[in-house]
């Protein structure tokens, strides 16, 4: 029975620990959180564009593809999510991860003091679809913004904040990332038009 994960930085900790080798595969990154809850889940894909490994071409595209794939089964009560082995063979830098996890781990303690069980009726079972739809948006936005460099991050927070809320067992983190996905969705037109007037 693997550790419940309980905090940010038992996600990095978890991600450091159980993953070996040059690069890391989107499917072992899936087996490791898989099953140590919906939070966990998606905190992992999020963190990566988050932190400055969603700069690598593709990487940003294929975190939220998997947040589309686990959110869409979710919503639909499926125990275990099932994705194109192409998404799961996907890989990128160990190092490189490890490294940004290594910058990140100061904020992730702050933030670990500064987060904590509260507001639970928010984040209750009986309301994760509403919780999936949320990740399923930001996950389209995700792709869409991925377009204008650094913009994916806005999306991507919105998921690490609802993850984290997940894991923690916060509900304010639940009400900040309604708020992003709210202002994700309506800056698309806006970055819709600057890539189809450019030039």
């Amino acid at each position: 029975m693997p550790d419940e994960i309980k905090s940010l930085i038992d996600t990095l900790e978890t991600i450091k620990r159980e993953t070996s080798g040059s690069k890391i595969k989107m499917g072992e990154l899936v087996d490791i959180l898989n099953s140590r809850g919906f939070g966990p889940l998606l905190l992992g894909p999020a963190l990566i564009v988050v932190l400055p490994t969603g700069a690598i071409p593709i990487v940003a595209d294929i975190c939220a593809l998997i947040i589309l794939f686990v959110s869409a089964q979710i919503l639909l009560r499926k125990r275990r999510p099932w994705m194109p082995a192409r998404l799961l063979n996907f890989s990128f830098s160990r190092k490189k991860f490890l490294n940004a996890i290594e910058k990140a781990t100061p904020w992730a303690e702050r933030a670990d003091k500064i987060f904590r069980p509260r507001l639970k009726y928010l984040i209750r079972r009986e309301l994760q679809p509403l919780v999936a739809i949320i990740s399923i948006l930001l996950s389209l936005a995700i792709m869409v913004l991925g377009f204008i460099p650094f913009a994916a991050i806005l999306p991507a927070l919105g998921i690490f904040f609802l993850a984290l809320g997940l894991t923690v067992r916060d509900g304010l983190l639940f009400v900040l990332s309604f708020v992003i996905c709210i202002a994700s969705l309506a800056s698309i037109p806006f970055v819709w038009q600057v890539i189809f007037t450019a030039g």
